[in-house]
């Protein structure tokens, strides 16, 4: 039997309370992202009419449990969605049972890159009445739309696993969006937009806005999920990027873009002319984005430069080649040197990234991979420990040899890249993660590299930007020792 349709229903999309642990140099650097997966939700759901969304972005907010419960209590919403990464499975189930005690009729969805991987886990849960595997443009509105009519029948809404008296029920998965373009653009409006930036030496200029132009990656790095977005690469059209960056700049003041795309240029010709576009319009513009070492030349870099772009970063990984080809990371070391000392020659900065820690992994790969990331010197790098993440290759190498050193809801909340987490022989946990945080001071506190920071400080808005970077990684150091000390 139905029950009686709710009309006009409050819906809120959260991301839950969540802190970094200490032990995350980004816990220190402020570096905060706008939860754009929510926001393109919401704004499909607000092309419909029919719901009140609300985004409530409680990690970024920085809210505790409290404040998350009192916006609960003040929108008294009939859906609560959450977005879970496996980093935020554990808090995310406590903010879905804390929204059950204050909100006994409340309907708790969880979507994203977990609950995508590992839906029946998660349904188990008793807090959890829905999981949107994939993308959530097509699944969530389906599922408003039912709740809303009073139907207990979700049988065809793809995507969705269920319980119906207990019993796990799982349709059939969705296909992806195929055309971008047809999406609205994220409902910003409803995010804190002052809040948010990458980590301090990350960006350029305030204020600055983040936008995903791509989904999908064709590439197969054993560390990586494509649980959300697969392989199947889809694109925005040039044209609409540029839409949506002269809105930003009208409606925000935006004077920097972040694009969040896994492989900004994976499609080279429609990364030219969406430069071709910026300098058409003669933007105020400065933008950063990520990609590979294989996917750019000269002529696309110069190209960049000249329409704006300020910073490139490149996942490098690792100096072994075996291991670069144990991970199908599909680049070479020679290639890396070269395109990271020609973006720097061209007026960009670097940012690059390695991976401490990967299965098989020894002292002479140790010392190599970072004596690799001194000699490419990158004006800013990121050292991670190999995180093995559901839905990754990865994790299934290491949980079928036994090399897995936690798993569960003991391994979730570890997997912020700065914990050991795979047994490697002749390295205990205790030394890698020494090694690690060594490898962070010998990178940075280099005479010669503080020497050339100081040579590219031009203006007041250079020196602040640096001398942020330095207090905040300053904390960070002087937190985790502290944290050390008193563990010892």
């Amino acid at each position: 039997m139905n029950k009686k349709a709710n009309t006009n229903m409050n819906i809120i999309l959260a991301n839950p309370p969540w802190q970094l642990t200490q032990g995350n140099v980004y816990s220190q650097t402020g570096a905060i992202y706008p939860p754009l997966g929510l926001a393109s939700i919401a704004a499909v759901i607000r092309q419909a009419g029919r719901f009140q969304v609300t985004i409530l972005d409680a990690w970024g907010l920085g809210m505790g449990l409290e404040q998350f419960r009192e916006e609960l209590l003040r929108i008294k919403p009939a859906v609560l969605g959450l977005s879970v990464y496996t980093t935020t499975v554990v808090q995310a189930l406590i903010a879905a049972s804390e929204a059950k005690k204050v909100l006994p009729d409340i309907r708790v969805v969880l979507g994203g890159p977990h609950p995508s991987v590992r839906p029946e886990e998660l349904i188990r849960q008793k807090s959890v009445d829905f999981v949107v595997r994939g993308e959530g443009e097509i699944t969530l509105p389906s599922l408003l739309n039912r709740i809303e009519e009073g139907s207990e029948d979700y049988n065809g809404i793809p995507g969705l696993t269920y319980k119906v008296a207990g019993e796990i029920r799982q349709n059939p998965g969705q296909s992806f969006v195929q055309d971008l373009d047809s999406l609205p653009w994220p409902s910003r409006d409803d995010l804190p937009m002052h809040i948010y930036r990458p980590s301090s030496g990350a960006y350029k200029r305030l204020p600055i806005a983040s936008m995903i132009t791509s989904r999908g990656c064709p590439f197969k790095c054993t560390f990586c999920s494509r649980t959300v977005f697969g392989n199947m690469v889809r694109f925005r059209s040039p044209a609409k990027v540029l839409d949506e960056i002269e809105y930003l700049i009208d409606r925000f003041k935006i004077k920097e873009i972040y694009f969040a795309d896994d492989c900004f240029t994976l499609d080279q010709n429609r990364a030219r002319e969406i430069c071709d576009l910026i300098l058409e319009k003669e933007l105020d513009l400065t933008w950063i984005c990520s990609t590979r070492v294989n996917l750019v030349d000269e002529k696309l870099l110069r190209k960049m430069k000249q329409a704006g772009c300020a910073s490139i970063a490149y996942g490098i990984e690792s100096a072994d080649p075996e291991q670069l080809k144990k991970m199908k990371k599909q680049i070479s070391i020679d290639q890396a040197k070269e395109v990271v000392a020609l973006t720097m020659k061209l007026g960009m900065e670097t940012r690059t990234s390695y991976i401490f820690g990967l299965p098989g992994e020894n002292w002479e790969s140790l010392k190599k991979t970072l004596a690799l990331a001194l000699e490419i010197n990158s004006d800013f790098v990121i050292f991670n420990l190999a995180t093995p993440r559901p839905g990754t290759d990865l994790y299934d190498e290491v949980k079928n040899t036994g090399l897995l050193i936690a798993d569960g809801f003991e391994l979730y909340p570890l997997t912020d890249s700065a914990h050991c987490l795979i047994r490697l022989d002749g390295i205990s946990p205790e030394e890698l993660k020494t090694f690690y945080d060594r490898a962070y001071r010998t990178y940075y506190l280099r005479p010669s590299y503080i020497l050339s920071r100081l040579m590219k400080i031009k203006t007041l808005s250079d020196l602040q930007l640096h001398w942020r970077g330095l207090k905040e990684y300053i904390s960070w150091r002087t937190k985790e020792l502290r944290n050390r000390y008193h563990k010892n």
